[in-house]
């Protein structure tokens, strides 16, 4: 099971993390904020102090907490490690 195991960096719309496979991907954030405009409150993202907040959750997703609001509930909003294996660049040291 792949999972985030640190936030490497956190620099504006893109996040490098180090995946438990021994790998380090960089992911770009900002096609997946103007991609899912629908959920209320991901615009947010565009602020500093907001996409800095990133934590690695219980499963090993980036999430930012209590972002979305849904039906005047407010949810995580989360990324798998999944998601950033596969569309993240590779970074190479």
């Amino acid at each position: 099971m792949i999972k985030v195991t640190k936030i490497v960096e956190i620099a504006p719309y893109y996040i490098v993390c180090d995946l438990n496979n021994g790998v380090k991907k960089r992911l770009e954030i900002l096609p997946l904020i103007e991609n899912q405009k629908r959920f209320e409150g991901i615009e947010l993202l565009k602020e500093k102090t907001t996409f800095e907040s990133a934590g690695i959750g219980e499963m090993g997703e980036i999430f930012w907490k209590d972002l979305i609001t849904i039906k005047n509930q407010r949810w995580n909003y989360d990324i798998s490690p999944e998601f950033i294996l596969y569309n993240g660049s590779t970074v190479f040291e």
